[in-house]
């Protein structure tokens, strides 16, 4: 075997298997923290956990492992970056193996976002110590609680990783795709404040919080608002019993955009269309508009782009540069000095009960990384 075929495709895909059995739902990653610790002590490599636990009060912290380079090199490592979290429900799952692909018969997800992505890394993490060559070193980081907001990557330890630039495994589509382009998103909370009173015998006392709400989310367009920016209203929430006018309401959602400018100019849009009801409808209210991640956009000469761009022409696929409506790790690691690409990794109605993962998509992520780590290792390294 060449030290660029990549990993041995059973070993990979009962990684695989042994991940996606493990309870992980955001929050709640230490079985996979446990699962990784184990495998990569078991190959000598020096395993680090920060302290984001103590700061977001999950059950673990981000792990970053150090790989060896395969020969000496005064290169700088390159960061492999994948998620430990899953969404739910993500909790046992029953995965099975329907020929070409993996689905769960359960009433879950399958978790392969990001799973497979997990599984890649350390399968060719194992294939590199055994196959050893002029590899590149590798800092492989491993985050918690992505699924809610990048949460994990906001609070990573930045002082643990000597790496330059790396690629970033969690993005939908098939093998090939490059992202190079992602929005910002503001997750909003609006807490509508009205009178409550007797639906039957004096409604006119009360203040219906709930059609003050409703009122507000009928002002607005929802979906996709140009090519670029979307918004959607996820939750609403409110009332005690159908024969009481609501006092309470609360309605929480996201927008995203590439665009600064839209994205504040339909930020005020938002808040004025729930002030316009709460004037309406006689209701008080409460806004909250967090910036959870901002956008990045890479250069198609930036290292990452073309290093992965090589590595995937090489093991036969095409390589497309896409941008994402998706955030990701790689949001804000862009922000924190880092240069930071996502792969798509084949991911198939991620998020839903009905993702699959191809075997053969599975198998090219690992082929993938494995030709980058080598071609790396005579690389410039830094910036593009």
């Amino acid at each position: 075997m060449s030290p660029t075929e990549g990993p041995d495709a059973e070993r990979l895909f009962g990684i695989f298997l042994d991940l996606v059995k493990i309870d992980s739902e955001s929050c709640h990653e230490a079985g996979v923290r446990d699962y990784i610790r184990e495998f990569c002590t078991a190959l000598n490599f020096a395993v680090h956990e920060d302290g984001t636990a103590a700061a977001t009060g999950g059950e673990c912290g981000n792990l970053v492992v150090r790989v060896p380079a395969g020969a000496f090199s005064p290169l700088p490592p390159v960061m492999l970056c994948a998620h430990m979290d899953t969404v739910s429900p993500g909790n046992g799952v029953i995965p099975f193996d329907a020929g070409d692909r993996y689905i769960s018969i359960s009433e879950t997800v399958l978790g392969a976002d990001c799973k497979a992505a997990l599984a890649a890394i350390l399968s060719v993490a194992e294939y590199l110590k055994e196959m050893g060559g002029p590899h590149r070193a590798l800092e492989l980081v491993f985050t918690v609680q992505e699924e809610p907001g990048l949460i994990g990557a906001r609070h990573l330890d930045r002082s643990l990783l000597d790496c330059q630039w790396g690629i970033v495994l969690d993005g939908s589509g098939p093998v090939g795709g490059i992202v190079v382009r992602a929005p910002s998103q503001d997750q909003f909370r609006f807490i509508v404040k009205g009178r409550a009173a007797h639906a039957g015998v004096e409604p006119e006392k009360g203040a219906n919080a709930i059609g003050c709400a409703a009122g507000a989310i009928a002002g607005l367009k929802l979906g996709r608002l140009d090519e670029t920016t979307t918004l959607n209203v996820g939750l609403i929430s409110g009332g005690e019993a159908v024969n009481i006018v609501p006092e309470l309401a609360m309605v929480e959602g996201e927008l995203r955009s590439h665009s600064d400018k839209r994205m504040e100019r339909e930020r005020a849009t938002v808040i004025e269309s729930f002030e316009r009801a709460a004037a309406e409808w006689g209701c008080e209210l409460e806004a909250e508009v967090v910036r959870s991640f901002e956008q990045f956009e890479l250069d198609p000469g930036a290292t990452p782009v073309r290093s992965l761009a090589a590595a995937l022409r090489e093991c036969g696929f095409e390589a497309v540069l896409t941008a994402s409506g998706g955030g990701s790790d790689a949001n804000i690691m862009n922000r924190r000095g880092l240069e930071v690409a996502v792969m798509n990794i084949g991911l198939v109605n991620a998020h839903s009960k009905d993702e699959y993962m191809m075997k053969d998509e599975l198998y090219g992520i690992a082929r993938v990384i494995a030709r980058l780590t080598y071609t790396a290792g005579t690389e410039g390294g830094g910036k593009g």
